[in-house]
């Protein structure tokens, strides 16, 4: 990846303080991509303290809702999020980065933006990824598009920031 001394930068870090990042996890080895910002900024010397999140989007489709109740959706929801956010948490871990999960259940880019400032976040951090045609798609470039007051952090395969 090449000189760590240039991710010291990549935020503004008051001395004596970390970055608190929040890093959005799900089933997709994308969400690896979050895990390696932190664990490089880390190795960096700034310190850091992860939020992990796992949001699921509320299921309105009748077609599901005809055989299971609102309840039994959220608590499948909620098992699903735990392997994902244990298996987040034990990489960092790993590394020496304290993390804490939490489980959302609402429309990902709100979702996302409202725990971020909630918990005064100093980043967002996303994939950077893109598909073919007209439009851009994936969270990162959702969340572009939406405004709130926690930056934005859109990160590649290896971990480094998108230029």
């Amino acid at each position: 990846m090449g000189d760590l001394s240039i991710m010291k930068n990549l935020h503004s870090v008051a001395p004596g303080s970390g970055l608190k990042l929040l890093i959005p996890i799900d089933a997709s080895a994308e969400s690896a991509w979050s895990l390696r910002y932190a664990i490089e900024c880390a190795r960096a010397g700034v310190a850091v303290e992860v939020c992990l999140l796992h949001i699921a989007e509320p299921v309105r489709n009748w077609e599901v809702l005809r055989f299971y109740t609102e309840a039994e959706v959220s608590q499948y929801f909620q098992e699903r999020a735990a392997i994902f956010l244990e298996a987040a948490a034990n990489t960092l871990r790993d590394a020496g980065i304290p993390s804490q999960r939490y489980f959302r259940q609402a429309e990902a880019v709100a979702g996302i933006i409202d725990l971020a400032e909630e918990l005064n976040c100093s980043a967002i951090v996303v994939p950077s990824t893109y598909c073919l045609g007209l439009f851009p798609a994936g969270l990162g470039r959702r969340l572009r598009q939406r405004h709130g007051t926690v930056p934005l952090t859109l990160v590649l395969a290896d971990g480094s920031p998108e230029a």
